[in-house]
């Protein structure tokens, strides 16, 4: 039955991943961190809430759900690995798109570390609806969950980790960020306690793609994209949305990234 109004996934039944005989339905997904179970650097929700999903393909809830898959395609298993780098050895490697923004992934063992300590410490809660957009939307800005980096009001905990995400790919390209004044001069930035407060980072060199500068601002690269075909005079189609930094359209995609961070110019 489909509700009148979202529902809490507080209220939605919740236990590991092996109780759940997923099919191909429509729905959302809440991912918890298990009672008695700890994330250093993040303050999860209410009961341990982390990150709330959509499920609206083909592949249904079957296909989602984040366990036992690849952390390339994965926005919470990235998430999670810039959170557990250190903790489980973990292996990032890059991977090239010729025709777009490089990604970055996990090497196999890392994949199955993470997707161990995942098993073993998270719970999951899916939801069954038909029409499951709206439903997320509206969830995510009322909870707000650390590992929703969209559609919802960022916070220094959000922002921290979408910055170290962009880190990993700036290292894996050989591509150095400058570090903000209060930071130690050595080290990773995804080896540093997370938790630590830092200022904001300038504009930086390395953000020369709509996905780092989306990253940089704490946007939905999707909605970005779209605002860029809006509000960019010079866009054509199919438009690779890479550029040096200081261009004159790299200019202007910061400014549209400024404006939906509701920034000054």
């Amino acid at each position: 039955m489909e509700p009148d109004r979202p529902l809490s996934p507080l209220t939605w039944h919740r236990g590991p991943r092996s109780q759940f005989n997923l099919d191909h339905d429509h729905g959302l997904y809440a991912l918890f961190l298990r009672n008695g179970a700890e994330l250093k650097g993040i303050t999860p929700g209410e009961e341990g809430l982390l990150y709330i999903g959509l499920a609206a393909n083909r592949k249904g809830l079957k296909g989602r759900c984040h366990f036992n898959a690849s952390t390339r395609n994965h926005s919470p298993r990235k998430s999670l690995a810039v959170l557990l780098m250190e903790k489980l050895t973990l292996e990032p490697v890059l991977v090239v798109k010729p025709a777009s923004r490089n990604t970055w992934s996990l090497a196999p063992a890392s994949e199955q570390r993470l997707t161990a300590w995942m098993l073993e410490n998270l719970e999951l809660a899916p939801y069954h609806c038909s029409y499951p957009e709206p439903l997320e939307t509206e969830l995510i800005g009322r909870f707000a969950p650390p590992l929703n980096l969209a559609n919802c009001l960022q916070s220094a905990q959000h922002q921290r980790i979408s910055a170290a995400r962009a880190d990993v790919l700036a290292r894996l390209e050989g591509v150095a960020h400058p570090l903000s004044a209060n930071e130690p001069t050595s080290g990773s930035p995804i080896s540093m306690p997370i938790q630590a407060e830092r200022r904001p980072s300038p504009i930086r060199s390395s953000l020369d793609s709509a996905e780092a500068i989306a990253a940089h601002f704490g946007l939905n690269p999707k909605t970005y994209r779209q605002r860029l075909r809006q509000d960019i005079a010079w866009y054509q189609k199919p438009q690779v949305w890479a550029f040096s930094p200081g261009s004159q359209e790299w200019h202007d995609m910061i400014a549209v990234a400024e404006s939906m961070a509701g920034r000054s110019r």
